[in-house]
């Protein structure tokens, strides 16, 4: 039995919802998570793979661990220790490697790409992402044979989601349960899924403050990604003006890509910028998080930020009452709205900690920022799949 924390409550009372997505979304259908896209990416562009020795030595570690009758949670969670902003400094350095023009024409022949002929006025910069695009496109994909067809069978996270996100598009009037989608994925697979074997489109991406085509249809859910937009075949989404017109060979800007830091400090790290103000615009909401392993700083500076502004403005609310603990409780009560569905398994607060402290810590940390935690048995179990169907699918 799965307790949903309240979350049906909020959606029956038709609270505006958002889902919130990660790379784990997408991982039954093949697509590789954040280190496995750098590790390929790497090889690709610098020629060696950075994680060899470490991941055979891991390896090797692990086996002598349960050749000693260890426990196997603890096997488990055995890693490579690894700067906390390893993956944002590493794909700076690839970026930075592509902007000379040598190993950006190495990398086209290794893709089998055409030739590259830089245009008038194109800067550097622009080449740069234009082979970074290609490159992670070519990763991204590899294997997929599309377009995706939508399986009402199919029990796979992508498909559970995109059913509740085609459901709430072709909702009529108000009754929407999801209102809108986040993603930190910059792929088009869930797009794809949603707007399978239908004529019109149910789903589409927003990638820029400018985007504005999701507009032009009711029955059209947005898709924010907010680290940038890699679509399997870019000409399924042309960029549309305001008045209905399309934009013939719209480049994708180099702002759009979130991968490096440099990137992060260009646009996610503004907080008036595009990214920030969507994503602290849904926490405003019920927000839903699957997929993410929300330990991705990014995330919990902005929700850092939201609680800080809604603590504070509760506690000037009630400043005449005489009962501080009160405030404080009613507080967290008020912020405490947003959802986090995961697999891991944690001590509770009042236990003594027996299982992994990291994940111990960072369920009290999200809760101090108005997340509460719905465990699932696993994401391919029938109580987690049934559980679901009751909640965005009846």
């Amino acid at each position: 039995m799965i307790d949903d924390l309240g979350l049906f409550k909020a959606l029956n009372r038709g609270y505006p919802v958002t889902l919130v997505l990660g790379a784990g979304v997408s991982r039954a259908r093949g697509l590789p998570l954040w280190p496995e896209l750098l590790r390929a990416a790497w090889e690709l562009v610098m020629g060696n793979d950075p994680y060899a020795s470490d991941c055979e030595l891991l390896e090797r570690s692990r086996d002598a661990c349960r050749a000693a009758g260890i426990s196997p949670d603890f096997v488990r969670r055995l890693d490579l220790t690894r700067h906390p902003l390893e993956l944002q400094f590493a794909f700076e350095c690839i970026f930075d490697r592509l902007l000379w023009s040598e190993t950006r024409h190495a990398l086209r022949g290794k893709l089998k790409l055409r030739g590259q002929a830089k245009q008038d006025g194109m800067a550097n910069e622009q080449l740069a992402a234009d082979a970074f695009a290609a490159l992670l496109r070519k990763i991204l994909y590899k294997g997929q044979q599309g377009p995706l067809q939508s399986n009402i069978r199919a029990t796979d996270t992508l498909s559970l989601v995109a059913r509740a996100i085609r459901r709430s598009a072709l909702a009529v009037g108000g009754r929407r349960v999801v209102s809108q989608v986040i993603t930190f994925n910059v792929d088009d697979l869930l797009e794809q899924v949603v707007n399978a074997n239908h004529r019109k489109q149910l789903a589409f991406p927003v990638t820029r403050a400018a985007d504005v085509s999701h507009f032009t249809r009711r029955s059209c859910l947005s898709i924010y990604h907010l680290h940038g937009f890699v679509p399997q075949h870019p000409s399924r989404y042309p960029f549309r003006t305001w008045d209905g017109g399309e934009i013939i060979k719209a480049r994708l800007p180099v702002e759009s890509l979130v991968f490096s830091d440099e990137q992060y400090w260009r646009t996610v790290a503004n907080p008036a910028g595009f990214a920030s103000r969507t994503f602290v615009h849904a926490l405003s909401g019920v927000c839903v998080f699957i997929g993410l392993s929300m330990t991705d700083l990014n995330i919990i500076r902005w929700l850092a930020q939201y609680a800080a502004e809604a603590k504070h403005e509760f506690r000037l609310m009630a400043a005449e009452w005489k009962d501080a603990d009160e405030v404080e409780f009613d507080g967290r009560e008020e912020l405490s709205r947003h959802f986090w569905i995961t697999d891991q398994k944690a001590d509770e607060p009042s236990e003594e900690i027996t299982s992994d402290f990291g994940v111990y810590v960072l369920r009290q940390l999200l809760g101090l920022r108005g997340i509460q935690v719905i465990e699932i048995p696993s994401w391919t179990s029938k109580a987690f799949h049934e559980w679901w169907r009751a909640g965005f699918l009846s």
